[in-house]
């Protein structure tokens, strides 16, 4: 357990004062409270992020990737993902996006084999000089990011997705935090304008993993095997001969009903692609002031059209309208506070 003032941690006997910052120490409670949540929250993801470093700064993980580069291994999980989805039997991104993917994974990829000394054709190295925009990298994460969350579920081309993002998000840490780096102390008011869209985004987000409608009873149609006899005449009678050719059926290959959550709703990347620039721009002043003012409540304003669109009877489209709006209550107040 950790002091609620310093952050150190406590020692194992019961006390009444923090040993480091001399305040007092809170009883220890047996029940659930929202300072024991955070503590836990904050312990598993420390946890986390210390196994993550460890493994990919293993010295036998990065002397196999040429040039030691983790943005080449995760490039190559996308590339990857993407090919794997192309088989019929795994579920893709859709051709848009696997098309741009797969493009600007191959574009890093080739870079950073040409910058590990690797000799490439004079066209590929001409193509990947695209690749060394000092925003590609971290805008091609961010879509990682994004596709792995629309794809997440039990799978091999779910987890590939997900092994991408956190290669790439680790790689491009720090290019990342810059985005949302801050100088100074933020007022009450950036607080709670942060606090509060972050939350209306994590209802959001959740959202999506519900059910939103029903896909499938219909039929795909398609070709099948049909027996074709055919008759000639001759002197005496008629002589038969069968075979078979294809022809297409319109009545084959039913696709049964099933649940279809809000990730497969058209224009569900930008959706969270937006949700994310939200949660980016309230929680970094200098960010949101390098934009117009009015990039704010035009993104909550698409969010929230793109919730209202969807609504039908199911939980959903419901709870992710409630989260809209509190995003849009958020930005109005933080709006009119400045005006």
């Amino acid at each position: 357990m950790s002091c609620t003032h310093c952050g150190k941690p406590l020692p194992a006997e019961n006390s009444r004062f923090c040993p480091h910052c001399g305040e007092p120490v809170a009883p220890a409670s047996t029940g659930f409270s929202p300072e024991v949540a955070k503590e836990a929250t904050r312990r598993a993801a420390e946890d986390t992020a210390q196994v993550v470093q460890s493994v990919l700064e293993d010295p036998r993980l990065r002397e196999r990737i040429p040039g030691r580069s983790l943005a080449l291994l995760g490039a190559g999980l996308v590339v990857l993902a993407v090919l794997l989805s192309a088989l019929p039997f795994f579920s893709g991104i859709g051709v848009v996006w696997s098309v741009v993917m797969l493009a600007g994974g191959v574009l890093i990829g080739v870079r950073e084999l040409h910058a590990a000394g690797r000799s490439l054709p004079e066209p590929a190295v001409r193509a990947a000089r695209l690749a060394e925009h000092p925003l590609f990298l971290p805008v091609f994460t961010v879509l990682t990011f994004v596709q792995a969350f629309l794809a997440l579920s039990v799978g091999l081309v779910p987890l590939l997705w997900l092994l991408a993002a956190v290669v790439l998000g680790y790689d491009q840490r720090r290019a990342l935090a810059a985005f949302g780096a801050e100088e100074g102390t933020p007022s009450p008011e950036d607080r709670r304008l942060g606090r509060w869209v972050l939350a209306g985004t994590l209802v959001c987000a959740a959202a999506l993993f519900l059910t939103w409608g029903q896909g499938g009873g219909y039929f795909l149609g398609g070709f099948q095997p049909v027996r074709v006899r055919e008759w000639t005449m001759d002197g005496f009678g008629r002589e038969y001969e069968d075979h078979y050719e294809y022809r297409y059926n319109m009545w084959t290959n039913y696709v049964s009903a099933y649940a279809s959550s809000g990730r497969g709703r058209p224009f569900a990347s930008g959706v969270v692609l937006m949700l994310g620039g939200l949660v980016l721009l309230t929680r970094g002043r200098r960010a949101r002031a390098s934009l117009p003012s009015w990039i704010l409540p035009v993104l909550a304003g698409a969010v929230t059209l793109w919730g209202v669109a969807g609504l039908a009877s199911f939980l959903g489209p419901w709870l992710f309208l409630v989260g809209a709006l509190v995003i849009d209550v958020a930005v109005v107040r933080a709006r009119s506070h400045l005006t």
